[in-house]
Formats: C-alpha cells, sequence, structure tokens
C-alpha cells in the first residue's frame, strides 16, 4: 500500500505540465455532461508520429517502466529505476544524460521527479533521500537531504513547479485526509495547502492502518499550470476542476458518470491468482473484498498541455485490454474521446500530440509522439 500511495506522487510529480498561463474567465466556468454525453463525444483519431527511440538494444531508450516530465524549450526528461536520467532535446536524435546511478550522496538510484531549474535540473532520489542539484550543462553541483520520503509525505514536480504530497488522519474518526501543497523547493515542510480531500476508504493512525484497505482504492488525480493553478479529480466519479492557489475556481466539468462496475467475475479471477496453500494472502484478500465498493475509479490521471487542455484517462481496470481518454479544452469543455491498449502508457501531453511508451518493433518497448486529430 505504500507504494501504491507514493507511486501517486509520482505520477503526479511527473504530470508533465508545462502550459502557458492564459487569460482568466471573469466568472468560473461550470459544465456538466452526463454518461452518455461522454459515450456521444466526437471519436479523435490517433496517427503514429515521430519514432523518438526503440529499445532494441542499439539505440538509446527506457526499457522499463519510463516517467517523464516537461523541462523547458520543449525538452522533457525521462527516468527509470536503476537507470541514468535522460534529457531529449528537439530535433536531436540521442538524448543527454544527467547524473550517475549509484549509491553516494551524489548519485541516485531509484529517482522521485526530476525539473528543471532557473540554473539547470534538479532530481529528487526517493532511495538516498536527497536532491542533486546539476548546472545548465549537466555538470554536478551539490546534494542535500530532504525530509523523510514515507507514506505520509512526499515531494515533487509538475513542470518547474514544487509540490508536496501528504495523508494524515483527519482526527479522532481516523479518516485519512489527502493534501497537496505548492512549496518552495524538497526542503520546504511548509508549503501553500491548494488540495486537502478526505479519503473515506483510509482509515489511519499516526503512519498505521486502522481498517481493510478496498482491493481497487480511489486517489484524487492533479498537476500544475505553470501559473501554480492546480487541475485536479476526486477520482470517483467524472470531475475535473481548475482552481488558482488561493482556492479560486477557473472553471469545473462534473458528471454522475462513475467508472465501470467491479463484477463478482474480477473478484474471483483475482482471488484465484493466490495460491491455494497462501491462507493468509487469502485472509487478507477477502478481508479486502468485503471493504471494496462497487466500482472502478472514474479517472485515472491527468495530463495538461501547454495551451490548458486537460487529458482525462480512465483508470487501468483488470482484464481489460483498453483505457478510454477524454480530451478537454482549455476551460474543461469536453471535446472528444478515445481509447489505447492498456499496454500504452500516455507521458506526455502537448496540445495535438501525445507522447507514449508502448511495445513497438519485435514486441520491444519505444517511445513515440501520436499526433490526435479529427476522425
Amino acid at each position: 500500500m505504500r507504494w501504491i500511495l507514493v507511486s501517486a506522487a509520482v505520477l503526479a510529480a511527473c504530470s508533465p505540465t508545462k502550459p502557458e498561463p492564459g487569460k482568466e474567465p471573469a466568472q468560473p466556468i461550470n459544465r456538466t455532461i452526463t454518461a452518455a454525453g461522454l459515450d456521444s463525444l466526437p471519436p479523435v483519431a490517433l496517427r503514429d508520429g515521430r519514432l523518438v527511440c526503440l529499445a532494441d538494444g542499439v539505440s538509446t531508450c527506457p526499457t522499463g517502466t519510463v516517467t517523464a516530465n516537461w523541462l523547458a524549450g520543449g525538452s522533457f526528461a525521462t527516468w527509470e529505476q536503476h537507470k541514468v536520467v535522460e534529457v531529449w532535446h528537439p530535433g536531436a536524435t540521442d538524448p543527454s544524460t544527467l547524473g550517475e546511478v549509484g549509491n553516494a550522496d551524489n548519485q541516485y538510484d531509484a529517482v522521485l521527479s526530476v525539473a528543471a531549474t532557473p540554473t539547470g535540473y534538479t532530481i529528487i532520489s526517493l532511495s538516498g533521500q536527497h536532491v542533486l542539484s546539476y548546472d545548465a550543462t549537466g555538470v554536478y553541483r551539490s546534494s542535500l537531504p530532504v525530509p523523510p520520503i514515507r507514506l505520509s509525505r512526499t515531494a515533487g514536480y509538475s513542470g518547474s513547479v514544487a509540490f508536496s504530497q501528504l495523508i494524515h488522519e483527519a482526527g479522532h474518526d481516523s479518516v485519512a485526509v489527502f493534501e497537496v501543497r505548492l512549496i518552495d523547493g524538497p526542503g520546504d515542510t511548509i508549503g501553500k495547502t491548494v488540495l486537502s480531500t478526505r479519503l473515506n476508504w483510509f482509515k489511519l493512525h499516526g503512519d498505521r492502518t486502522t481498517a481493510p484497505l478496498p482491493l481497487f482504492p480511489t486517489l484524487p488525480s492533479y498537476a500544475f499550470a505553470a501559473d501554480s493553478d492546480i487541475i485536479w479529480s476526486p477520482g470517483d466519479v467524472m470531475s475535473v476542476e481548475r482552481q488558482s492557489p488561493s482556492g479560486a475556481l477557473r472553471w469545473s466539468l462534473k458528471s454522475e458518470a462513475t467508472g465501470s462496475p467491479i463484477l463478482p467475475a474480477d473478484l474471483k479471477a483475482t482471488r484465484e491468482r493466490i495460491p491455494a496453500d497462501d491462507r493468509g494472502r487469502l485472509a487478507s484478500f477477502d478481508s479486502s473484498a468485503a471493504h471494496t465498493g462497487k466500482f472502478y475509479p472514474a479517472v485515472g490521471g491527468l495530463l495538461l498541455a501547454r495551451d490548458g487542455r486537460v487529458l482525462v484517462s480512465g483508470p487501468q481496470v483488470p482484464g481489460r485490454d483498453s483505457v478510454a481518454y477524454y480530451v478537454l479544452g482549455n476551460t474543461g469543455q469536453p471535446v472528444g474521446r478515445f481509447g489505447m491498449p492498456a499496454r500504452t502508457r500516455a507521458l506526455l501531453f502537448d496540445g495535438d500530440s501525445l507522447l507514449v511508451q508502448r511495445s513497438g518493433a519485435n514486441t520491444n518497448l519505444e517511445l513515440r509522439w501520436l499526433v490526435l486529430g479529427k476522425q
């Protein structure tokens, strides 16, 4: 469970946002759409665009699960566990690398987040619990410890915006609160709270869970714009909002649409993967199944384009081979939908383009820009 929650921070930290601040509406824009309306949105055609790289053993390309974040000037960083961070520049065939993999104070192994700074780059190391700084040419400058990265607190970057994510008990009822704060940098433990919402399925006392966890927990999704606006969804229904750092609502999209139903067959198939003689795991599974709701999450993630448009992804549902995506305009209006294979991972959204990691030639993983167009 710890890794699920830290992973949520990783995804948010790397939600690839580098939007340009747009003109604020005079009044908040509130929109609604029904489940039927979502299903009737015009299909968006996906066309193969530029191949960034293919993991063929010769070219430099991620070979495992990769994460990405916008840097500056159209450049972006990618990273995966136990491998060097790569920086991809517009027009360049191969990436430059940043830092070294290892366990020394000036090295990293498990990376939580990468960002550009006014004078260079920053890497937050999960394994070393420190933040490493590099100059604009990638030369190492310094390493400083950060507050412990754990279930209750983690930090990262969305584009160049630094934030922290906290999970703590609400009070006497021990319901967990999911909180996001804008911070000055990874070492800032105070910051400004820009999102606070209860996780009613998660009971805490200190850092200890006090009730069984559901099998398919719903966590909020969020990303930051360059002007520090937060775009977020509670995740349980199709609902997305954009708010200023002070809490002023820019726009909202509401819908009663939930995620797909959790079927008894889904639970049975999942349970059958546990060895029949592992009574402890089976008992834990049954306890979690009893506390699991009726629906999968409705929103699995958010990506923000530089023009303010939002890509909303559905969750990866066990046993299903595709994931639904919805495109929202820069004031929250739904404009289209499409689907991609579940093994295709959306990394960056850039207006009419989408950077994905997927199986390429001979099933080797590739990074490729896809073009979003009219059907």
